[in-house]
């Protein structure tokens, strides 16, 4: 599917494999949501070869027609602008991917807060010209480094969410650990729970919530490895749970029995993601280097 941004509009030229889709058959392709295809229909701001179709999105497409949909809309500020830098790993019209550095968290517990990476993120928006909401689609730890994904559209927001329930959109960690695992590749499968009386940590229970995470060993050194994660599921602290779980800890991660001296926070880091483009659906990767911090050690 060709493409490209108009002013507030994305413009599709319609390819073969779309001839004889309903406007709205081709919207619930790309996941989107019964409020967005509300909006689009209310928004009267639809065009087909340059004539208004207002709402009727059951009209039929051909082969070479161009579409126009208004999702490139301004909106408000939703977070304070916080004037620091960030680490762009990649840029486009519909997403952004930030790299994370350490001691920092994603988002503020109120919108009237400073000092995290939604903060930061508002402001480059802001400095840039563009008018978006802050819009995430995964979280990532306060010491935990690495890829973050923030999508620039509700039409992103809702494929990016559906691609990532479905396991399409893959998330890719490396750690450092203590000892070596006997297994040196393997699929730890351990439901997640929440600790009943400490409210910031996570234990395996069965009456938890499903969690599965692949792991690869890459590294070996005396006292501790590197390995390299896939999640399956993204439960809070998984990674760092399962991990503990096999008696191989993080390094740096006192919560669940991994501190060291040669870290001073968890050594995990989200080093790779696999994306989808929101429109030519194509896969496309996202991939950073570790930080200084665990480089060193290696």
């Amino acid at each position: 599917m060709k493409y490209w941004k108009e002013s507030h509009y994305l413009v599709l030229t319609i390819s073969k494999d779309f001839h004889n889709f309903t406007i709205l058959e081709l919207l619930k392709h790309y996941h989107s949501s019964k409020k967005l295809i509300h909006h689009l229909r209310m928004s009267k701001d639809v065009f087909l070869n340059g004539k208004n179709i207002k709402q009727d999105f059951s009209i039929k497409l051909s082969e070479n027609d161009e579409l126009r949909l208004p999702i490139f809309i301004d909106e408000d500020v939703d977070f304070l602008p916080d004037d620091k830098p960030i680490d762009i790993a990649y840029e486009d019209d519909f997403i952004l991917v930030v790299n994370k550095p350490p001691q920092l968290e994603v988002h503020p517990d109120s919108k009237n807060r400073l000092g995290t990476l939604v903060n930061r993120v508002s402001y480059y928006y802001q400095i840039t010209n563009q008018n978006h909401r802050v819009r995430y689609i995964h979280r990532l730890d306060r010491d935990t480094t690495g890829l973050i994904v923030f999508v620039k559209n509700y039409f992103t927001h809702n494929l990016y969410d559906v691609l990532l329930e479905q396991k399409i959109i893959k998330r890719c960690y490396l750690a450092l650990v203590h000892g070596h695992l006997k297994q040196k590749s393997g699929i730890i499968n351990k439901k997640i729970g929440r600790h009943r009386h400490l409210s910031d940590r996570m234990v395996i229970a069965n009456s938890g919530q499903e969690a599965i995470t692949k792991y690869q060993v890459k590294r070996e050194h005396k006292d501790y490895s590197l390995v390299e994660l896939e999640l399956e599921t993204g439960r809070t602290h998984q990674i760092r749970i399962h991990l503990a779980s096999l008696n191989h800890p993080i390094l740096g991660d006192d919560l669940y029995g991994g501190k060291s001296p040669l870290i001073t926070r968890q050594a995990l880091h989200a080093y790779k993601l696999q994306l989808i483009h929101p429109v030519t659906m194509e896969p496309f990767e996202v991939k950073i280097p570790l930080p200084p911090d665990m480089e060193n050690l290696l």
